[in-house]
């Protein structure tokens, strides 16, 4: 028998300050320890774990806008009712410049608040898992691999295009995307590809050094993330140059200082 409340969606709908929102609904029996095995499961890899709204350095109008839509999207998730059920996230912009850190906000939001379960995939280690579902000593079938990834709450896919796309994994993305597509589950995806349609693509300067992402993905997979996804562009500069040259300039700093501090010590009085 279905919740009375959520009529077993999972989520109810309640209001504050003149504003509606979904929330988990207490049939999942959501309590705070459960939200943390909810994140504990998300496979958020140690190097992202940091990665909240609160550590966000935004410090550019784009990157201010890219976090509130972000924001937005949190407080709106699941839009249960509405045309945009099922809605996810595509972030593009170069290298270093926050996608993967928003992405990761984005589930550890939801997973704290709403109760959602989640899962984290680099987009070439799931291609490897699935890979290795064809190893008979591993002794798990391609389809027991994709199973949680269609079926979690909310699969973030991180660093989409960063290889070129063969039929096999396009097909398999297709087969992944338009599961989730259909069951109305949201997904958050990365790329450092621009998006732009086929004609822009097909128009551009074929002598350019970048790819696009339909270039990458094919039209029919560009396609269906259009339908499914809001993109935000994510602009800025890229933070692991600024930080790296940043470390060294430390690291010279204190070479310099410990010279000279060996100098000193060399320096005996006649």
């Amino acid at each position: 028998m279905s919740c009375e409340i959520c009529r077993g969606t999972g989520f109810e709908i309640v209001s504050r300050d003149g504003r509606e929102f979904a929330r988990a609904c207490t049939c999942r029996n959501t309590s705070r320890d459960e939200r943390g095995d909810a994140l504990s499961e998300s496979r958020i890899p140690p190097r992202y774990e940091e990665c909240q709204f609160s550590a966000f350095e935004a410090g550019t109008p784009a990157l201010r806008s890219a976090l509130e839509r972000c924001l937005r999207f949190c407080a709106g998730y699941p839009y249960l009712g509405t045309t945009d059920e099922g809605l996810g996230l595509l972030f593009t912009g170069d290298n270093g410049v926050g996608k993967t850190h928003l992405a990761v906000a984005v589930l550890h939001e939801l997973s704290r608040e709403k109760g959602v379960r989640g899962q984290f995939w680099d987009f070439q280690e799931l291609l490897r898992e699935i890979r290795n579902s064809y190893n008979p000593e591993t002794k798990a079938t391609e389809l027991e691999v994709l199973a949680p990834v269609v079926d979690t709450d909310l699969l973030v896919l991180d660093d989409l295009g960063a290889w070129k796309m063969t039929d096999w994994m396009n097909d398999t993305l297709f087969y992944i995307l338009n599961s989730r597509y259909l069951a109305k589950r949201s997904t958050i995806i990365t790329t450092n590809y621009q998006d732009v349609d086929r004609e822009a693509a097909l128009a551009a300067d074929h002598m350019r050094r970048k790819e696009f992402l339909v270039e990458r993905i094919g039209q029919r997979l560009r396609s269906r993330l259009m339908e499914m996804c809001l993109v935000i562009k994510v602009e800025g500069t890229d933070y692991r140059q600024a930080r790296q040259a940043a470390t060294q300039v430390a690291v010279r700093g204190a070479t310099s200082s410990s010279s000279e501090a060996v100098k000193r010590r060399d320096v005996r009085p006649i």
